[in-house]
């Protein structure tokens, strides 16, 4: 596959992500509001779908070093996915103690993404830098 073939994909796999980051977000904001998250819990998990079939085996192009930090990236998003799902299925009881625990692993999962997510675009980067020098 070319620079541009490349490009696209890598391209369309940030979309992908921002995608599923805007529906977290939105997810977050209904939790805040403390108002009714099954669609939106359905909606992440939709994208959290999407964004796993475009990093898929199949769909990846280059070379091993671009599909081993998308790997990363899809077991970051799956762990920080799991975690927020935890968050919304909380009893809305006081339980600050446990709610305190499960937003801190929210924390602790959304740098982790965002840590892979930097490495995914630093490799597609170097990769197509290589590709357009040849």
């Amino acid at each position: 596959m070319g620079a541009s073939g490349a490009a696209q994909v890598y391209g369309a796999i940030s979309r992908t992500y921002a995608e599923l980051a805007t529906a977290l977000s939105a997810l977050h904001t209904v939790l805040a509001e403390r108002r009714p998250v099954q669609e939106l819990v359905e909606r992440v998990e939709e994208r959290r779908l999407r964004l796993s079939v475009a990093v898929g085996p199949t769909a990846m192009p280059g070379p091993e070093e671009v599909a081993d930090v998308a790997c990363a990236l899809i077991g970051a998003i799956d762990a920080f996915v799991v975690v927020y799902r935890e968050l919304a299925v909380l009893p809305r009881a006081d339980e600050s103690v446990r709610l305190d625990a499960v937003r801190e692993r929210v924390a602790g999962r959304r740098a982790d993404a965002h840590a892979c997510l930097s490495n995914f675009s630093a490799a597609c980067r170097n990769v197509l830098l290589r590709q357009g020098d040849s």
